[in-house]
């Protein structure tokens, strides 16, 4: 009876892959410890994507699920992944076999799936994943732009010690304004100078966003061929400037409520 509630677990995991970047399959729970995500962006406007998703597993798993959102940019490869348990690291090789300790890669225009075999117990383990993104940055005629759910609405539990690191191809990025869409409680710090935005909060509650939205000069992005002919700066400022508006007026009423 054990297997068989296993295997029905697994197949509404399976199911519930449209809607969830991450479930684990098999029979048990787990909670997502820690969540890291450095985006190094480079001068063509593709950009290097690493996570590294800590899980603390209860019961006994077989691996897990992982979906990457492609709508509205490009294609995703050079894709690797790996996982870290009792401080040994373990590189999982791609193939559609679904034998241990191996990744099977599906994609289409709007989904990079990756489906990940590791045999797991009542224990913790780190799950690291890296490829390109292809045309993440579009250039305007009077600023470059990156707009994207780095991390999406799909988990069905939440994340903690979530920190996202994203890195331009560029120094003394002075243009540099950053701007971060999700929980209320998270902490955005731009660092001009290095050319960098890191985005930190304690804990995103299940089913819940955080979207990066960074806009800086198209110099700093001099190879991208994804151009638009057209103003937005000031547009793109205007709607920020709504959006802090009403995240204030939210925060100051869930203030009063307590």
């Amino acid at each position: 009876m054990k297997k068989q509630n296993a295997w029905l677990l697994g197949l509404l995991a399976l199911m519930l892959i449209l809607l969830a970047p991450v479930v684990g399959h098999a029979d048990g729970d787990f909670n997502i410890k820690h969540y890291q995500v450095n985006v190094d962006v480079l001068k063509n406007g593709d950009a290097d994507l690493t996570q590294r998703i800590t899980y603390d597993f209860d019961g006994d798993f077989h691996g897990v699920y992982y979906n990457q959102d492609l709508q509205g940019i490009g294609k995703a490869d050079q894709i690797s992944a790996a996982v870290e348990q009792n401080g040994k690291l373990t590189n999982l090789a791609l193939s559609q076999s679904g034998q241990n300790n191996t990744v099977k890669t599906t994609q289409s225009a709007d989904w990079l799936k990756l489906k990940v075999y590791h045999q797991i117990s009542d224990a913790e383990a780190t799950f690291i994943y890296h490829y390109r993104l292809h045309g993440v940055i579009t250039s305007y005629q009077d600023t470059a732009e990156l707009n994207w759910k780095i991390i999406g609405t799909g988990w069905d539990e939440a994340l903690h010690d979530v920190s996202i690191t994203i890195q331009l191809p560029a120094k003394n990025v002075d243009s540099l304004k950053a701007f971060t869409h999700g929980p209320l409680n998270g902490k955005t710090s731009v660092k001009k100078r290095q050319g960098q935005v890191k985005m930190t909060v304690d804990r995103v509650p299940a089913n819940q966003f955080v979207e990066s939205h960074l806009l800086f000069a198209n110099a700093v992005v001099p190879q991208n061929d994804n151009r638009v002919a057209k103003k937005v700066l000031a547009a793109k400022l205007k709607q920020e400037q709504q959006l802090a508006k009403a995240a204030n007026a939210k925060r100051a009423q869930e203030k009063r409520r307590r």
